[in-house]
């Protein structure tokens, strides 16, 4: 989704809730803290008037933001925009494309066990570093293995036993529970090993960092990248500053040309100007979790009708500002693992029969509380239209907004009966934590051994894993241990006229970069 915006302005009828169990700043355990949020951002939406009477300067340079005061070392660095430089400078064995699917990067070929516990990734024979350093077997081994006790991607590889060269162009990494789409996990920067522990470590991405005499920063072409000759810029200029607050005022006096931001975040930021934004879905999954262990919501039934109450489709357009894509299940629409033929879609009717199978059209109400985190509009004003919703027949839902610990100590407590959560998802989408009896994230306390069956199957089928998946959300959709809303998107904001079409994926904001046709005076580039 793209939009072209000339004036940012923000609308009074969005302040809307967006929750996240990540939504709440601080360390969440629901959040895998693996992907990149980007920028907090602007809330502004869709096309506004062009207040300006004359045409803008047109660019002399192509610059993004660093923040002084932190590394770009991906392991170590934090969120915001460091990560959106991220992927300039480093590549893993494998990248995600838009629907998620994992192509080979630095990986020429694997193969995997019968039983997908033990993989082998052989390298490309023409991998190096940008130092010239030809990759090594050792080099990713490293790499994951400090990947793999950082925050940022410890729970994505919390089922890597061990990480082992075999000579110098094989990786054997061995899994303590069967994966079958472990590649979609090593889209992980791989770094030379020689430089883990550096600020600026070297990477084997299309730029590489440096500090020039004059105390100018820059992204430089890297001359050993296999398409360099491709690349629509020789140097990318890297604006220094110490606080995200500067970022409003170097966009629109154009002394930055490119943002990540979330337009549903915590404290959004409005950006004036000129503006070009494309959207890519993220893995950040918003849902309802319910308590099954006791309760009205242990009753299957009468989950699976609240599930049918959702009307995810204007929930997403209108609370989250079109930034989120509904869904039904937890896996990203784009996905071909998402069963689009089992959607039920939304209607009053069938939530009316749904209500009145589950015993809830008696008129006798019962009062149930839903829990939010605090500190985002968007997620409250979400829950409590949801809680209107779903307050139609004999439920009376009350929503109850708790600051972050408060609410984190009850649902670890099952102190609810039901609340509106959010998960970064692992781009595996393995749901496992979420609703496997005794899953990390299994706050409802949901059991079903036919269920957990299927997702061992699910995440270890290697003839049909298609059909494998899609019983076992069936199986989800009979049970609705959770009910889905939809997932996220990040926003990729860019001066107008700077860059022609993009295709931003989750995790790199530069997908396809070699295709990008940028427009700078002076600059030679591909346009």
């Amino acid at each position: 989704m793209k939009h072209m915006m000339h004036k940012w302005i923000l609308p009074l009828l969005l302040v809307v809730l967006f929750l996240s169990l990540t939504g709440c700043l601080g360390s969440d355990p629901l959040a895998e803290g693996d992907e990149l949020d980007g920028l907090i951002g602007a809330e502004g939406l869709g096309d506004s008037e062009d207040t300006s009477k004359n045409e803008p300067k047109p660019l002399t340079s192509f610059a993004l933001p660093i923040l002084s005061i932190d590394t770009l070392n991906p392991f170590s660095c934090g969120d915001g925009i460091q990560q959106t430089i991220l992927p300039l400078l480093y590549e893993g064995l494998f990248e995600l494309d838009e629907a998620f699917e994992p192509q080979k990067l630095l990986c020429s070929e694997y193969t995997a066990s019968p039983d997908f516990t033990v993989w082998t990734f052989t390298l490309r024979n023409d991998a190096s570093f940008s130092n010239s350093a030809a990759v090594t077997a050792s080099d990713v081994a490293a790499s994951l293995q400090r990947a793999k006790a950082s925050i940022r991607y410890g729970s994505r590889l919390a089922t890597v036993a061990s990480v082992r060269p075999d000579g110098t162009s094989k990786v054997i990494i061995t899994l303590s529970k069967a994966n079958s789409r472990l590649p979609a996990l090593l889209n992980i920067p791989i770094l030379s090993e020689a430089s883990l522990d550096t600020p600026f470590p070297v990477g084997t991405g299309p730029y590489y960092y440096k500090e020039h005499e004059n105390k100018t920063f820059a992204l430089e072409k890297n001359p050993h990248w296999p398409a360099s000759d491709a690349l629509p810029l020789n140097r990318i200029a890297l604006e220094r500053i110490t606080d995200e607050s500067t970022l409003p005022y170097l966009f629109s006096s154009r002394m930055i040309q490119m943002l990540v931001t979330d337009y549903t975040g915590n404290a959004p930021i409005s950006y004036k100007g000129n503006l070009s934004v494309t959207d890519a879905l993220s893995t950040d999954m918003h849902y309802l979790g319910f308590n099954c262990a006791e309760g009205p919501f242990s009753d299957a039934v009468l989950r699976k009708a609240v599930s049918l109450g959702l009307y995810r489709d204007n929930l997403c357009k209108a609370y989250f500002s079109g930034h989120m894509q509904s869904a039904e299940f937890p896996v990203a629409p784009t996905s071909s693992f998402y069963p689009k033929d089992l959607e039920q879609g939304y209607s009053s009717e069938l939530f009316a029969q749904s209500m009145r199978a589950a015993g809830y059209d008696s008129g006798r109400r019962k009062t149930v509380h839903m829990l939010v985190c605090d500190g985002n509009t968007f997620r409250i004003a979400a829950a409590k239209a949801i809680a209107a919703s779903l307050s139609a027949y004999d439920l009376n839902v009350i929503v109850k907004i708790l600051p972050y610990h408060d609410y984190l100590a009850a649902l670890q407590k099952g102190s609810f009966d039901l609340y509106y959560g959010e998960i970064r998802m692992t781009p595996d989408f393995n749901c496992s934590p979420l609703f496997e009896t005794g899953g990390a994230l299994n706050y409802g306390r949901f059991s079903n051994p036919e269920l957990d069956a299927k997702i061992n199957t699910a995440f270890s089928a290697g003839n049909d894993p298609h059909s494998a998946n899609a019983a076992m959300l069936t199986a989800f959709q009979a049970q609705a241990p959770i009910a889905v809303i939809g997932f996220k998107s990040q926003s990729v904001v860019l001066q107008g006229g700077a860059v022609d079409a993009i295709t931003p994926t989750c995790a790199n904001p530069f997908y396809q970069l070699s295709n990008w046709q940028i427009h700078i005076k002076g600059e030679p580039t591909n346009g």
